[in-house]
């Protein structure tokens, strides 16, 4: 039998902008079409957030595919591993119900986080605006391999070679003078390596086998294209490869049999941390102010103490609407809760993005966040379309719609004035527009019937 006709295929799912997409909702989504979702960069620097009935669902390393039993879930060599943040993942999944057994396998290729990294990142990440997990140190001992004549990075299958060697050394490198307590921390990953353990597989054609046999894969990118290593704006980036083509080195899978390419965006635009962000509303100020509520641990809550988000729509200032969408559409960390800066929607960045990076097909989350701009004195939909030092003329504006237009379930009709804009959206990007979410929880995704 021709093998070729029975192998299986992979698509590869990433976000399009600054992070915070809602990447793991679209996973989620479309994972029941699917027998693998697999990652293959980052570590627990990632926040992927799933809103069921039962609860709120963060994960970090695990793979957005658990709530479908049926599926498989694979973390690719080209992640890191923390240990003790994984371990806990597992516990917690597990304390809902969720059993990986047989059902999560990690490549023993994947580097790990030590307590040295852990460390090197509390002290300089927050010049960058890491999430301080480490990641960003563990990718640079990997391509340092050694430091001083010492190997500097360890991987899984060295674990399962030397568990207790392996972790002496550690114990050996990390600063002792600073940070955490190194003695608690390396307690802390031997324990989490007993749960870790089983899962590890020494099977480099993993995952092929799969697809060979007829497997069908998705790859869950962590972070987007806008902060990769290499293409972002450095040093304002995430330490690893984000971009699609990233996915089959990462993921351990070779690229001929990739199918699509996924894009993931929101309505509104969103940064964590330090970095360009030219749509951004409040421009300097907001940047300022996000930093200095990060630094004194500032957000959520204090915001909402502070702020009345009507007022602040009614108020017409760029800044006040910063802070108002940012309230009333949840933008806050995931991991760690800090304010997101906000920004209007920007095409042409998608446009760049879409075109440089193969991108089939967009999801495009928030929408119903666009609802905000009817409380605005113009109420009107600001969109921006072009470069980022042109004047008022950069900007193309759509009439806005309430919140009490939003349908209710998928019989209902979008509000024309939504569906105007997306059909514009799509027009303008030249690709298919397959779904987009209008609330934060399962049901509020909603697949965009066009007739391209």
């Amino acid at each position: 039998m021709d093998t070729a006709t029975r192998a299986g295929h992979a698509d590869v799912l990433v976000g399009l902008q600054y992070g915070d997409e809602g990447k793991a909702r679209v996973v989620d989504h479309l994972a029941s079409e699917y027998d693998v979702i697999a990652r293959f960069n980052g570590g627990a620097n990632a926040g992927h957030t799933i809103v069921t009935p039962g609860g709120t669902l963060r994960l970090r390393q695990v793979p957005s595919g658990v709530l479908h039993p049926r599926t498989s879930l694979y973390i690719g060599s080209g992640c890191v591993i923390g240990l003790a943040q994984l371990a806990s993942e597992i516990g917690m999944l597990a304390e809902r119900g969720i059993d990986l057994t047989r059902r999560l396998i990690i490549s023993d290729r994947c580097p790990i986080v030590q307590p040295a990294h852990f460390m090197s990142d509390h002290q300089d990440g927050g010049h960058i605006g890491t999430t301080g997990n480490g990641i960003g140190p563990c990718y640079a001992d990997l391509a340092a391999r050694m430091r001083g004549g010492v190997r500097s990075a360890f991987q899984l299958r060295d674990l399962v070679l030397d568990e207790r060697g392996v972790f002496e050394q550690m114990m050996r490198v990390a600063p002792q003078h600073a940070g955490p307590d190194v003695s608690a921390l390396m307690h802390e990953m031997r324990q989490a390596w007993k749960v870790v353990q089983r899962f590890v597989t020494d099977n480099p054609l993993a995952l092929l086998e799969r697809v060979e046999g007829g497997a069908r894969v998705l790859f869950e990118g962590a972070q987007s294209v806008m902060l990769d290593v290499v293409h972002g704006a450095q040093p304002w980036v995430t330490s690893s490869h984000t971009l699609p083509s990233y996915a089959y080195v990462g993921g351990d899978l070779p690229c001929k049999y990739h199918r699509k390419t996924i894009g993931v965006a929101k309505a509104i635009v969103s940064r964590v941390g330090s970095g360009p962000l030219p749509t951004e509303l409040g421009g300097r100020q907001s940047e300022a102010y996000c930093a200095d509520a990060a630094r004194e641990g500032r957000g959520r809550a204090d915001e909402a103490r502070r702020f009345d988000p009507s007022a602040l729509l009614a108020d017409g200032d760029a800044f006040s609407m910063g802070v108002a969408m940012r309230m009333l559409s949840n933008e806050y960390g995931t991991g760690t809760g800090r304010p997101r800066r906000i920004g209007l929607l920007d095409v042409a960045q998608l446009q760049r993005s879409v075109r440089q990076f193969g991108v089939d097909e967009i999801y495009l989350n928030k929408c119903d966040s666009l609802a905000a701009f009817a409380q605005t004195p113009d109420r009107c939909i600001p969109v921006v379309v072009g470069p980022e030092d042109g004047d008022d003329g950069r900007l193309v504006r759509f009439p806005a719609f309430d919140a009490e237009a939003l349908p209710r379930d998928d019989a209902a009709p979008l509000p024309p004035q939504l569906e105007t804009l997306l059909e514009w959206l799509m027009d303008t990007l030249r690709r298919p527009l397959r779904g987009i979410g209008l609330g934060p929880d399962r049901a509020q995704m909603r697949r965009f019937e066009t007739q391209q």
